[in-house]
C-alpha cells in the first residue's frame, strides 16, 4: 500500500515539472526584496512561492495535456506520465484545476488580488495563448511566450504591495529577453525532437549559426538590460560587479556557441546560473546596504 502511494505520488511529481518551477520562482523572492528595498515578513515570501508554485504547477500540467499527441513523437517527452498513460487525462485535469484554484486563492487572501491576477493571467497565457496558438504557429513562439516566464518578478513585486513602476517591469523585460535565448539553446540540443513533432521552433527553421547569432543579440540585451536595472533600482556595487563579471561570461558563452567551441547544453546550463546569479545579488546588494546604513 505504501508503495502504491509512493508511486502515485512520483508520477504527479513528474507530471508537476517541478524543475521549471524552480527556476521561475528564483526570481520571485528578489523582486520582493527589491519593491521594498528589505526582506519582507518570511510568511508573505512563503505564501507568495507556493501560490505561484502551484499556479505555475497547473500551467505545466495543462499544457502537457494539450502536447499528448506531439509529446509522443518527441523522445525526451515520450515517457511523461500523460504520454504512458500512467496518469488519466481526467484525472490531470482534475489535478490542475485544483492546485491553479488553490494558487489563486492563496495569492489573492494572503498577498494582494494583483499578485493572484498576474498569476493568473500567466497561467491562461502559457497554457492556452503559448500552448495552443504560438507553439504551433510561429518559430517566435518563445518570444512572445516568454512573457509568461518573466511574470514571477511581478507577482513577487506586487504581492508585497507595492505599485508595479519602472522598476518593475525592467526586471519583467530583464526574464522577457533572458528567455528566448536559454531555450533555443536548448532547442538546438533537441532540435531532431521539434522536427519529429513538427514544432516551428526557431532551430528547426534556420541553421544554428544563424540561431546562434539570435542567442548573441538576446543575451547582450540581456546583460545591458541587466546594467540599466542597476541605477533606477538604486542597486550598488555588489550588484555591479556580480552582473557584470556573469554577464561578461554569459556573452563569451554565446561567442563560443556561434564558434561552435561548447556545445548548446553548456550556454542553457550557464544562463540557468546567469540568471540566479543577477537576482541573488540585488538581494547581497541590499542587504550589504541595509546592514551599513
Amino acid at each position: 500500500m505504501e508503495s502504491d502511494i509512493k508511486e502515485v505520488a512520483s508520477r504527479y511529481l513528474k507530471l508537476s515539472k517541478l524543475r521549471i518551477v524552480e527556476l521561475l520562482l528564483i526570481t520571485t523572492v528578489p523582486s520582493m526584496v527589491v519593491a521594498i528595498y528589505g526582506f519582507p515578513p518570511v510568511s508573505l515570501v512563503c505564501f507568495t512561492l507556493v501560490g505561484g508554485t502551484l499556479l505555475a504547477i497547473s500551467a505545466n500540467v495543462l499544457n502537457q495535456i494539450f502536447e499528448i499527441e506531439t509529446d509522443k513523437l518527441m523522445m525526451r517527452t515520450a515517457d511523461r506520465p500523460l504520454v504512458t498513460g500512467s496518469i488519466k487525462v481526467k484525472n490531470a485535469y482534475i489535478y490542475s484545476i485544483v492546485l491553479g484554484l488553490l494558487g489563486f486563492l492563496i495569492l489573492y487572501t494572503q498577498t494582494t488580488p494583483l499578485a493572484s491576477f498576474i498569476a493568473l493571467l500567466a497561467n491562461i497565457f502559457y497554457s492556452f495563448i503559448y500552448t495552443l496558438i504560438l507553439k504551433p504557429r510561429t518559430n517566435q513562439n518563445i518570444v512572445i511566450g516568454g512573457a509568461a516566464g518573466a511574470a514571477p518578478v511581478l507577482i513577487g513585486w506586487a504581492a508585497t504591495g507595492t505599485p508595479l513602476e519602472t522598476g518593475s517591469w525592467l526586471l519583467f523585460l530583464l526574464v522577457f529577453l533572458w528567455t528566448p535565448a536559454h531555450f533555443w539553446a536548448l532547442s538546438i540540443e533537441n532540435v531532431d525532437d521539434y522536427k519529429d513533432a513538427d514544432f516551428p521552433m526557431l532551430p528547426t527553421q534556420e541553421t544554428k549559426k544563424r540561431t546562434s547569432i539570435f542567442i548573441g543579440i538576446y543575451s547582450c540585451a540581456t546583460v545591458i538590460t541587466s546594467l540599466m536595472i542597476a541605477p533606477i533600482l538604486q542597486l550598488g556595487f555588489i550588484y555591479l560587479i556580480l552582473s557584470l563579471i556573469s554577464g561578461i561570461y554569459l556573452m563569451i558563452k554565446s561567442y563560443r556557441l556561434y564558434s561552435d567551441k561548447i556545445k548548446p547544453i553548456s550556454y542553457f546550463v550557464f544562463s540557468n546560473t546567469y540568471l540566479a546569479v543577477v537576482f541573488l545579488s540585488m538581494i547581497a546588494d541590499i542587504l550589504f546596504t541595509i546592514r551599513n546604513t
